[in-house]
């Protein structure tokens, strides 16, 4: 380990600083990295809200009704994410995703900024920017 605890390759170099060795001299790799950027982003508040709220990636699968390994897929950084996930993890995690830019007061916990390129939009969805939070419970129908 180095001074600062960052892990260390068996030939001396942290994985920080390889990774922007290879980000500065391999335009390939640098086109990728600022490719995945947007879905490290999500990543990233959603790996944040669920360690904060202590629950684990199966909890938080059951809560929004999908699976763990879709849950670390898409904590991985790697892959889009389609606009009704984000909807459940919002709710579930109290997460305010902005999508695009828009002028939204901020009702949750928290906002992440989720550039349009990292939400799967299907051929139904409308192309204009959306906020996406969490929905007030309904209230009961009087009859």
């Amino acid at each position: 380990m180095t001074s600062t605890n960052q892990p260390v390759s068996p030939l001396g170099s942290t994985s920080e600083s390889a990774a922007k060795r290879r980000y500065d001299t391999n335009p390939g790799y640098r086109a990728e990295h600022d490719r995945l950027a947007p879905y490290r982003a999500i990543a990233s508040a959603v790996i944040l809200a669920r360690s904060a709220q202590g629950i684990t990636q199966t909890e938080l699968a059951a809560r929004i009704g999908t699976t763990g390994s879709a849950i670390s897929r898409l904590e991985s950084g790697r892959h889009p994410v389609a606009l009704e996930t984000l909807t459940r993890l919002g709710i579930a995690l109290d997460i305010v995703f902005v999508i695009g830019a828009t002028g939204a007061s901020k009702p949750a916990s928290s906002t992440v900024i989720v550039p349009e390129g990292a939400v799967e939009r299907r051929a139904a969805r409308p192309a204009a920017s959306a906020v996406v939070r969490p929905k007030a419970k309904p209230a009961a129908a009087v009859i």
